[in-house]
Order: C-alpha cells, then sequence, then structure tokens
C-alpha cells in the first residue's frame, strides 16, 4: 500500500494523520482515505471540507512515523513535517505525489470514517512513492513488461 500524510487545516489550525489511500474513480477524479473518527485531523478536514494526501516519497519513512504520533497542536510543526502551504490545505514537501481534494462523502467503517475525496489539482515528485507490506517500509522495484497493457486509467 502506498504510505501518505493526510493534511487539513481550518481557522489557523493545522493536524496531519499516516494513512493511505485508494483510487475510486477516474471522471470525475475520486480517492479515498480511511481517518480514525476521533481524529483532529477528521475534525478539521470536515471543518474545512478540503485535504491534501501526500503520497510519502521512498525516503520519507520517517515522516511516516512522527505524522503518526499523537497531538494536541500543529502536529505538523511539533514533528518538524517540511510543509507546502496550500489555499486546500497543506501538504508534506517533496512527497512523492500530492492530491489536494475537496470532501465529496464519508461513510462509516469501524472505527474510522472513510473520506472520499474529489481531486482538484496535483503535483507529482520527482521520486519513488514510499510503500508499506507486511509490516515493513519498502521501496517501489523496477517496472514489469506486459504483453498488453490493461485498459483502465491508472
Amino acid at each position: 500500500m502506498p504510505v501518505a500524510v493526510v493534511a487539513a487545516a481550518s481557522g489557523g489550525a493545522r493536524s496531519c494523520s499516516t494513512g493511505t489511500l485508494a483510487y475510486v474513480s477516474y471522471a470525475p477524479p475520486l480517492v479515498a482515505t480511511p481517518l480514525a473518527t476521533a481524529s483532529r485531523t477528521l475534525a478539521l478536514l470536515r471543518e474545512r471540507g478540503a485535504f491534501s494526501i501526500s503520497v510519502l516519497a521512498d525516503d520519507q519513512a520517517e515522516i511516516a512515523v512522527r505524522a503518526a504520533r499523537p497531538s494536541e497542536g500543529d502536529k505538523l510543526a511539533e514533528q518538524s513535517i517540511p510543509v507546502v502551504e496550500d489555499e486546500l490545505g497543506p501538504a508534506v514537501a517533496d512527497a512523492a505525489l500530492v492530491l489536494w481534494c475537496t470532501l465529496a462523502s464519508t461513510s462509516e467503517a469501524g472505527s474510522s470514517l472513510v473520506c472520499v475525496g474529489k481531486v482538484e489539482r496535483t503535483r507529482r515528485g520527482e521520486r519513488e512513492p514510499l510503500l508499506r507490506f507486511d509490516r515493513s517500509y519498502r521501496a517501489l522495484g523496477r517496472g514489469i513488461a506486459v504483453g498488453e497493457d490493461a485498459h483502465y486509467p491508472l
């Protein structure tokens, strides 16, 4: 799974959480990310109606660890997470990919709320994404050649 930092800001307050994302739709462009129902990030996301998802680069595993720590304040500042500011919300600087989203819908799922975001804009970085598999952080390997390309938009 790609490792992501979900960030939101509202009324001068900022927060972030470590998570992941899933592709939902190509047209319109929608992605989903789960957040704990008690999360400060979720509260700010719902208040503002916007958020960012930063897919971390393969050398940013320490940022994933720091973003997962509990905080009652500005976790981005407290944990020295480098930030790119945007009107839709802060994002992690130098991430492999940043998606800035507006909140399209939410759905309860156990102790989480799945937030579906409409992708408003993106920024692709220079580096490969950080992955998590079998309880370990991993880097993306080389591409695999196939005889015929799949017919889907990813």
